[in-house]
Protein backbone atom coordinates (compact mmCIF):
# COMPACT_ATOMS: atom_id res chain seq x y z
CA UNK A 1 0.00 0.00 0.00
CA UNK A 2 1.14 3.66 -0.57
CA UNK A 3 -0.29 6.21 0.87
CA UNK A 4 0.09 9.85 -1.03
CA UNK A 5 -0.06 13.14 1.79
CA UNK A 6 -0.32 16.47 0.08
CA UNK A 7 -0.92 19.67 1.40
CA UNK A 8 -3.59 22.03 -0.56
CA UNK A 9 -3.86 25.56 -0.92
CA UNK A 10 -5.99 28.06 -2.64
CA UNK A 11 -2.89 27.69 -5.18
CA UNK A 12 -1.16 24.85 -5.35
CA UNK A 13 -0.36 21.46 -3.76
CA UNK A 14 2.73 21.73 -1.04
CA UNK A 15 4.27 19.54 1.07
CA UNK A 16 3.56 16.55 -1.22
CA UNK A 17 4.93 13.63 0.24
CA UNK A 18 4.42 9.81 -0.74
CA UNK A 19 5.06 6.65 1.58
CA UNK A 20 4.37 2.51 2.04
CA UNK A 21 1.62 2.13 4.16
CA UNK A 22 -0.95 3.37 5.57
CA UNK A 23 -0.80 6.97 8.02
CA UNK A 24 -0.39 6.64 11.14
CA UNK A 25 -0.53 9.43 14.01
CA UNK A 26 3.62 8.98 13.49
CA UNK A 27 3.86 9.51 10.32
CA UNK A 28 1.28 12.22 10.45
CA UNK A 29 3.64 13.83 12.86
CA UNK A 30 6.88 13.59 10.52
CA UNK A 31 4.98 15.00 7.93
CA UNK A 32 3.99 17.95 9.34
CA UNK A 33 7.61 18.34 10.97
CA UNK A 34 9.58 17.89 7.87
CA UNK A 35 7.49 18.89 5.02
CA UNK A 36 4.72 21.20 5.84
CA UNK A 37 5.69 23.07 8.12
CA UNK A 38 8.83 24.32 6.69
CA UNK A 39 6.75 25.81 3.71
CA UNK A 40 4.05 27.46 5.99
CA UNK A 41 4.21 31.25 7.08
CA UNK A 42 3.90 31.89 10.52
CA UNK A 43 -0.36 32.32 10.79
CA UNK A 44 -1.78 30.22 8.14
CA UNK A 45 -4.52 28.25 8.70
CA UNK A 46 -4.20 24.72 8.37
CA UNK A 47 -7.55 22.64 8.12
CA UNK A 48 -7.60 19.22 8.41
CA UNK A 49 -10.34 16.40 8.31
CA UNK A 50 -10.91 14.09 11.32
CA UNK A 51 -9.59 10.89 11.41
CA UNK A 52 -7.58 9.66 14.50
CA UNK A 53 -4.39 9.99 12.66
CA UNK A 54 -4.64 13.52 12.32
CA UNK A 55 -5.59 14.12 16.32
CA UNK A 56 -2.08 13.34 17.61
CA UNK A 57 -0.66 15.94 20.26
CA UNK A 58 2.83 16.10 18.76
CA UNK A 59 1.04 16.98 15.21
CA UNK A 60 -0.58 19.92 16.89
CA UNK A 61 2.34 21.06 18.66
CA UNK A 62 4.71 21.43 15.64
CA UNK A 63 1.46 23.29 14.19
CA UNK A 64 2.05 25.95 16.82
CA UNK A 65 5.36 25.65 17.29
CA UNK A 66 5.34 26.70 13.24
CA UNK A 67 3.11 29.86 14.47
CA UNK A 68 0.07 28.25 12.41
CA UNK A 69 -3.75 27.87 13.55
CA UNK A 70 -5.64 24.67 12.97
CA UNK A 71 -9.03 23.55 12.69
CA UNK A 72 -10.74 20.55 12.03
CA UNK A 73 -13.37 19.94 9.71
CA UNK A 74 -17.00 19.07 11.09
CA UNK A 75 -18.01 15.23 10.68
CA UNK A 76 -19.26 14.76 7.24
CA UNK A 77 -23.53 14.70 7.81
CA UNK A 78 -25.39 14.93 4.73
CA UNK A 79 -28.60 15.70 6.49
CA UNK A 80 -27.59 18.65 7.13
CA UNK A 81 -26.15 19.89 4.19
CA UNK A 82 -27.36 22.78 2.52
CA UNK A 83 -26.91 21.61 -0.84
CA UNK A 84 -29.06 18.84 -0.36
CA UNK A 85 -31.35 21.07 1.13
CA UNK A 86 -32.09 22.43 -2.54
CA UNK A 87 -34.51 22.41 -4.46
CA UNK A 88 -34.01 20.50 -7.94
CA UNK A 89 -36.70 21.24 -9.95
CA UNK A 90 -38.49 18.96 -12.59
CA UNK A 91 -36.66 15.65 -12.69
CA UNK A 92 -36.33 13.69 -16.19
CA UNK A 93 -37.72 9.85 -15.62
Amino acid sequence: TQTFVPGLTAAAIIAPWPIEGAMNGALFTDWIETQLAPVLAPGTVVILDKPSTHKVAPAAEALRRAGCWFLFLPAYSPDRSGAFAAPLGPRSP
